[in-house]
Formats: structure tokens, sequence, C-alpha cells
């Protein structure tokens, strides 16, 4: 009878432990196993992404290229469009015949200059000088490469020999005379803006005391004031 209390004691006891054991386990299991226990069972889904621009860097900025507009050129003052020079002739000899013509001109375009001048002559035969005067204004334009296209007017005081019946002598007259003329030419240029012209022209009213025979040839020069 003892023995069977002791037994009986024993198998308690080891129950008891066997409780405690199981209740300490529980107790003492990691988190991670609980949590693992208590996830879903289900298939995992994935947070969507959202699709977002992509972040340009200071480095990777697109510099496009400028656009340099050519500068305009500007307005040429008065000065840089206007030119002096002129024509001159002479022989010299039993009859002198000298021929100044001054001209102040102006370049309107690259092709198309205009001007007005003064016009002078003095002839010379066995002892008897005569003096033309006056002034005259002219256009040029240029129509193909170096050749161009001159109009001249002149307005001249002429001076001529006319006879004097009461007298039976010639003596000298003055007359004012109007001269225009037009004709073709060649210009030969000289740096930028400069140009050296040889012109054939026709005199459109060669009666007499007309100083000009057809055709004029005149050959004159251009420079301008500013380079």
């Amino acid at each position: 009878m003892p023995q069977f209390l002791q037994l009986r004691w024993f198998l308690g006891a080891l129950l008891l432990f066997a409780v405690y054991s199981t209740t300490a386990l529980a107790q003492t299991e990691p988190d991670t196993v609980r949590r693992k226990k208590e996830l879903p069972t289900g298939p995992v889904v994935e947070p969507r992404q959202q699709n977002r621009p992509p972040v340009v860097q200071p480095q990777d900025e697109v510099i496009l290229p400028q656009v340099v507009k050519p500068a305009q050129e500007a307005p040429k003052a008065l000065l840089d469009r206007m030119f002096w020079g002129g024509s001159f002739g002479l022989q010299l000899g039993t009859f002198t015949n000298i021929s100044l013509l001054p001209v102040l001109g102006y370049r309107a375009t690259e092709t198309f200059w205009m001007g007005v001048g003064v016009v002078y002559h003095y002839q010379s035969h066995r002892g008897l000088s005569l003096h033309n005067y006056g002034g005259r204004v002219f256009a040029q334009q240029q129509v193909f490469n170096n050749f161009l296209i001159h109009a001249d007017y002149e307005q001249l005081s002429v001076e001529y020999m006319a006879p004097n019946q009461s007298a039976g002598v010639y003596e000298k007259r003055r007359v004012s005379k109007g001269i225009p003329m037009a004709g073709l030419g060649y210009r030969q240029r000289i740096g930028a803006y400069g140009a050296a012209d040889l012109l054939l022209l026709y005199n459109f009213d060669d009666s007499f005391p007309s100083p000009y025979s057809n055709p004029v040839i005149r050959a004159g020069f251009s420079i301008p004031f500013r380079r």
C-alpha cells in the first residue's frame, strides 16, 4: 500500500510538470513565430508601383542651342553715302580745249548713283579764247556686272563768235543752252565704294553753238567721303 501511494504521487507530480512545461513554452514562443501563424495563408499581393516621371538631375538637363540672329546693319549716315569726283579733258596745241566737270554725288543704292556738278570749258584757237560754264545733273544705273546706263543734263552759258553785219566783223556773244545726253558706260570698282567710269554718250541737241559733237566720250572717277 505505501508503494502504491508513492507511485500515485510520482505520476501526479509528473503530470503537473508536463502541464507547467507546456504553458511555459507557449508563453516563451518567439514573436516571429506567432506573427507567421497570424499571417493569412493566401497568395501574397505586392503593392502596385506607380509610374512616376524620371527625376532630371542637373547634369541630365538638355541645353538647346541658341539661335543667333544676324545683326542688322545700321543705316548709313548721309556722309557715308556721298562721294566726290568728276571728269576732265585736256587738249593742248594750236587748238586748246580744257574741260573740267567736278561732281558731288549720292549713292541711293549700291547700283543707283546720282549727283550734281559744275561744267567749265576753255577753248583757244589763234589768239581767240572762249569760255563756257554752267551746271549739270546726272543719274547712273548699273544694269549688268560693270555696265551702266548714264543720263546727263547740262545747262550752259555758251560763248561763241557771231558776225556783226553792220561792222563786218565777228564778235563774241553768249547764249544759254540746255544739253541732254544719255548713253552707256563701263565702271571699274576702286576699293569698296570708289569707281572709275568710261562713258559713251549721245548729245540730243548738237545744234550750234553746242560745245559737244557726237559721240561724247568721257572718263571720270568717284571717291567716297568716308571709307
